[in-house]
């Protein structure tokens, strides 16, 4: 796909080509020399062909070597030719023109040059052979005609080149959306991340025997994220899976398999199997080509995965601005209405009344700076799951006198970033509900994650009965959140009264998650928490 940056030059310099060539034929026609060296005016139609077709190409718009070539082969037609070859040297003001147009003043100097250069070489070659060639003086003019010419189109489209090279990037980026809609909307298959990486360890695993699997990612220069595992590989061994990325094949240490998720020459993860013994290497050729027929779906919905959560994120954002300056300043302004209401008026009536909608005035503000910091909350910016938790619980607790007790446990490898964020809205989504709807003192909130299993509740002392309702999609939006990242979400009613929100990551097989596991705290600066209870104002 060409922008318009990109057509409008390649339109020009083939008009170059067409005009020079039209002459030069029409030429020969008046002059009754068509038969006698129309196969040369061919020869020079078919070199502008292919140089028109090779500057629509990525490298020919950028390179200005098109131009040297095409130098290069018109002096070659034209100075071995036999015959009154001289109506067809106007071509040879054509690859200079075209470099300036496209290219510069310095493609145009080189490519002036490097013509020049071949065409004194073929005089060298051809002095005592060729008798009815072209001259050097009948060739010399149009050499100098085309420099001039190519000299002033540069000049003439330096500020074309220039816009071009800026919006280059942009361009670049235009096509590469365009091909993820494409992808987003026009591929058979569902582009989910959890749904392609399991399917991908159910392939693998009955082909060699295997007891447990995980599908490991890259998320940066140096670090690994499990999106998903099956069974109980006990620690995740990260050093096996770098090496095999790295080596770009597979590797074994003892009855662990490491297997690079490759496409072409891109390695972006690993897929961990737990085998029963050693595999041999045409077992693990063989099953390294099953790996990489699925990587590319599991590749294009990670990198899909990213984009979506770069919109999501940008479009939060994009909405906490307008609630912050639009709405949310007009009712702060209203509040100022209502405080010289009553500071104005003598009717007792009506300064209660001010009073009173100083106070709702209040609570909106705060509601609505609440919702700018729920909308703009990050698990990258808090640093952890628990952090983000910890910090919308105490952003909450001093806006209501809910109390928030929390309690909060991760150990083993850290969730993805995915996940995190999925987790984060739940539990926002539930503690918001609790404050909104459920008339609740208390609200316990419980955050256990043991590796890639998650557990989440959030329960509440409230008037309970908590449903989905028309025209409310609180509840359906958690489902389908839950849905996101392979996990079950059931809201019923708590023994004592009120509400329990529960989601569980699914576990399709144990993981040595439990107490006598070998999972290791945390070093990356992510601590558990032991029930913070935040009590409002």
């Amino acid at each position: 796909m060409r922008t318009v940056a990109d057509a409008s030059p390649w339109r020009v310099t083939t008009a170059v080509r067409v005009f020079a060539l039209a002459t030069a034929v029409g030429q020969l026609v008046s002059a009754d020399t068509l038969g006698i060296v129309g196969v040369v005016a061919l020869q020079l139609g078919c070199v502008a062909a292919v140089c028109s077709a090779l500057e629509l190409t990525p490298l020919g718009r950028r390179l200005p070597w098109v131009t040297v070539l095409e130098g290069v082969a018109v002096v070659g037609l034209l100075g071995l030719a036999n015959g009154p070859v001289e109506p067809l040297l106007v071509y040879l003001a054509v690859p200079t023109v075209v470099a300036g147009v496209r290219h510069g003043a310095l493609a145009t100097v080189n490519t002036s040059l490097s013509t020049a250069m071949a065409l004194l070489a073929i005089q060298a070659l051809t002095w005592s052979h060729v008798e009815t060639g072209p001259t050097l003086g009948s060739v010399l003019p149009w050499l100098v005609l085309g420099l001039g010419a190519g000299m002033l189109a540069s000049h003439q489209t330096q500020s074309v080149r220039r816009l071009e090279a800026v919006r280059a990037p942009y361009a670049a980026a235009n096509r590469l959306v365009g091909t993820l809609h494409s992808a987003a909307t026009d591929l058979p298959q569902d582009l989910d991340v959890i749904l392609h990486s399991r399917a991908l360890e159910c392939t693998i695993r009955p082909l060699v025997g295997a007891d447990a699997s995980a599908v490991l990612v890259r998320s940066g220069l140096m670090t690994l994220e499990t999106l998903t595992s099956y069974g109980d590989l006990g620690v995740v061994d990260d050093e096996l899976a770098r090496r095999c990325m790295s080596a770009m094949r597979a590797e074994q240490r003892g009855t662990i398999v490491a297997l690079p998720l490759r496409v072409g020459e891109h390695v972006f993860g690993a897929l961990l199997l737990t085998c029963h013994r050693p595999l041999a290497n045409a077992v693990l050729a063989s099953i390294q080509e099953q790996v990489d027929e699925r990587a590319i779906l599991l590749d294009t919905a990670v990198l899909l995965d990213g984009v979506r959560s770069l919109a999501t994120n940008e479009e939060r954002n994009r909405l906490a601005r307008d609630i912050h300056d639009g709405v949310a300043q007009q009712i702060v302004a209203l509040g100022y209405l209502a405080d010289d209401l009553a500071a104005l008026s003598h009717d007792p009536d009506t300064r209660q009344g001010a009073e009173d909608l100083r106070v709702e005035v209040t609570r909106l503000v705060n509601a609505l700076r609440f919702s700018v910091f729920d909308l703009r909350q990050d698990v990258a910016d808090a640093g952890s799951l628990s952090g983000a938790l910890s910090d919308y619980a105490g952003q909450l607790g001093t806006h209501s006198d809910l109390r928030i007790h929390l309690t909060l446990d991760e150990r083993g490898s850290r969730l993805t970033r995915r996940t995190e964020e999925e987790l984060l809205r739940i539990a926002q989504e539930a503690i918001a509900n609790v404050h909104k709807h459920a008339h609740a003192v208390n609200v316990w909130v419980r955050l256990e994650v043991h590796g890639t299993d998650a557990t989440l509740v959030v329960a509440d002392d409230g008037v309970g009965g908590a449903t989905s309702r028309p025209g409310h999609y609180g509840l359906h939006t958690m489902r389908e959140r839950a849905l996101r990242i392979d996990a079950d979400l059931e809201v019923g009613p708590r023994c004592d009264g009120g509400t329990v929100v529960t989601l569980m990551t699914r576990r399709e097989a144990p993981t040595g998650s439990g107490p006598d596991s070998t999972t290791t705290p945390r070093t990356d600066g992510r601590h558990s928490h032991g029930d913070h209870h935040l009590a409002g104002r």
